[in-house]
Parts: structure tokens; C-alpha cells; sequence
């Protein structure tokens, strides 16, 4: 089926003004004790959304979505905190996580929060190394359809293109033409997977942190993806605003990674079944070979005194403090 012939909503990198921290991630600082209620609040809300899906999903009457179903029950209902209270950190000890990031946005949360304290170290070696490499936010987005699968591999393969004659122009190879995507020193994205505001079609976009020794020319990117993609030239690169903080640029290209919880819950469910096992989160150049730990709880400080917090999951009142 042919996508809907119509120029889709215009989308911009995401935000990098102040005011515009992501609600659905969280970063070391998020670890200090005062932040430990907003923390149990977001959870809370996460948890609430979790089982919400394993209600709709005990009536779809499918196997997988039984089982699927099951593991949200199960998924924390108990959180383990330590407070280190000589160094004012609380750290998630220990819990049950299902590890259904696609349909859990508790898991979900916990992933993106790994994801981001790791590219964000890199980012500072890479910084110490390379000063002259300056991050913008980029996003790159495709025509909206209605087949879903279909628009986002046609979102996957444009950019794996683009990254080709990147990769191919920087070889040396003689027969490879500029391309201004050469000028990325490193990058690392997400893709994002929402319905048109407009068209209420499926609309596949990927959002990125590039880093640069000189601004990518964004109409040259724009004649080169239209060239690649035959339905959209919208692309959108900014610079980070002076001053911001890294980590505030990083958490707005990841939170893509774990937003899949304001779908409606039969929209988040297909698009599950289409994304299981693919690769959500993609780097390039200054950015491979980052590690990202399997483990969704935090690393303990060893050595230093604690005291433990027990939170309990209850219906309608959300974690509720039971032991400390």
C-alpha cells in the first residue's frame, strides 16, 4: 500500500530550551535523597500505565498477549531503595523488572536511564579529546502512512543511506560524492514512532545528538534526504543554546527510547509486535562501541553506610513507603 500523499507534520528537533526536561527519564542527579519522592511519583505513574496495558491485554484472548500480561503484574511491585546517607544518594537496590520496555514504561524508564548515564560518559571523554566537537540536535522524518511496518522500514533503510555514503566518503573511496553527513564526528539516536497530528497516520522520525567541528549546512541535508527518501525533505539541526547542560540535550534525543507509553494501548501493543528485537537506539563514529548494562537496577557504593527503603506498590495510592 502507498503511503498518504501529503507532506508530513513538520517536525522539529526536539526541544533544547530549559524549560523542557523530559518527565519519563531520569539521571544521576535524580539520585539524591530530595529527589526521591518526584522519583517514586514518576514511578508510580509508570506502574499505573504498566497495568493498564495488562488489562487490555488479558481481552485480546492471544497467547503472547496472556504471558505478556502476566509479567506486567509481576513487574515492580516492590522497590528496594538504599539511602547512603553520608553522601545523601538513594539508590534502587532491587526489584522485579519484566523487561518489556516496548509496552512497560517502568522497564522502559530504568533502561533509558542506563542508556543515558553511559553516552553521557562517553561524551565527556570525547569532549576532553576533541573540544573542537560541538553537539547540535538533529532530527531527520519520512512522509506519514498508514502501514506501519512499511513506514518505518522505509524510515530505517533512507538512513542507513545516508550513513553508507558517510561511511563510504570517509573510507577515501574514490568513487564516493560528498555528503554533508560527513561533517558527523559521532552520533547517537532514537527512533520515534507516533500518528500525525494532522493526518493520524503513522509518522516515524529519528532524533539525534551530532557532534561537529563545523554546522552542518541544514538545507544540504535537506535536497540530499529528499533525494533519498523520494517523499520528505524535513530536517531539522540546532545547535545545543550556550550553556546547557549536556545531559538536557542527551535526555531529550533518549526519551524517544521510552515513549511508547502515550501511544493508545492498542497502538502501542501492534507497534510492539513489529519493533520486538529491533534496534531502537543507533551510534555512529565517536559514539560506538558504548556498553549498556543489562541490569536495570543502580550500582551500589560499596563501603559506605546505608539504610533501606521498601516501597510497595498499591492501586490507586501508587509506591507507598512499608520498611525503612
Amino acid at each position: 500500500m502507498k503511503p498518504h500523499r501529503r507532506q508530513p507534520d513538520k517536525e522539529k528537533s526536539p526541544s533544547n530550551s530549559p524549560e523542557c526536561l523530559p518527565a519519563n527519564l531520569e539521571f544521576e542527579g535524580d539520585s539524591q535523597a530530595d529527589g526521591l519522592p518526584s522519583r517514586i511519583a514518576r514511578y508510580s505513574r509508570a506502574k499505573e500505565r504498566a497495568l493498564a496495558m495488562r488489562d487490555y491485554l488479558v481481552t485480546i484472548g492471544e497467547t503472547k498477549a496472556f504471558e505478556a500480561a502476566g509479567l506486567l503484574q509481576a513487574c515492580g511491585n516492590y522497590l528496594h531503595f538504599r539511602h547512603y546517607y553520608t553522601v545523601d544518594q538513594v539508590r534502587l537496590h532491587a526489584a522485579h523488572f519484566c523487561k518489556q520496555h516496548l509496552i512497560c514504561p517502568l522497564c522502559a524508564i530504568r533502561r533509558g536511564s542506563k542508556t543515558l548515564e553511559r553516552y553521557l560518559e562517553r561524551f565527556h571523554v570525547i569532549q576532553a579529546a576533541r573540544p573542537d566537537l560541538k553537539p547540535y540536535l538533529t532530527t531527520f522524518t519520512v512522509l506519514d502512512g498508514p502501514d506501519f511496518w512499511e513506514r518505518w522500514r522505509h524510515l530505517y533503510a533512507c538512513f542507513q543511506v545516508l550513513k553508507d555514503r558517510r561511511r563510504n566518503f570517509l573510507s577515501g573511496s574514490r568513487s564516493a560524492p560528498w555528503t554533508e553527513f560527513a561533517k558527523v564526528a559521532g552520533a547517537v539516536g532514537s527512533y520515534e514512532f507516533k500518528r500525525g497530528k494532522n493526518s493520524a497516520l503513522w509518522h516515524p522520525h529519528l532524533h539525534m545528538v551530532t557532534l561537529c567541528a563545523s554546522s552542518p549546512n541544514q538545507y544540504a541535508l535537506r535536497s540530499e534526504w529528499e533525494a533519498i527518501t523520494g517523499d520528505s525533505f524535513i530536517v531539522d539541526v540546532r545547535p545545543f543554546y550556550e550553556g546547557q547542560p549536556p545531559a538536557q540535550g542527551f535526555m531529550e534525543v533518549m526519551k524517544y527510547a521510552v515513549k511508547f507509553g502515550s501511544m493508545s494501548l492498542p497502538d502501542n501493543w501492534e507497534v510492539a509486535q513489529f519493533l520486538k528485537g529491533a534496534r531502537l537506539l543507533f551510534s555512529l563514529g565517536e559514539f560506538r562501541g558504548v556498553e549498556v548494562p543489562d541490569k536495570l537496577t543502580d550500582e551500589p557504593l560499596d563501603e559506605l553506610p546505608y539504610f533501606d527503603l521498601f516501597y510497595r506498590y498499591i492501586s490507586e495510592s501508587g509506591y507507598n513507603l512499608v520498611h525503612s
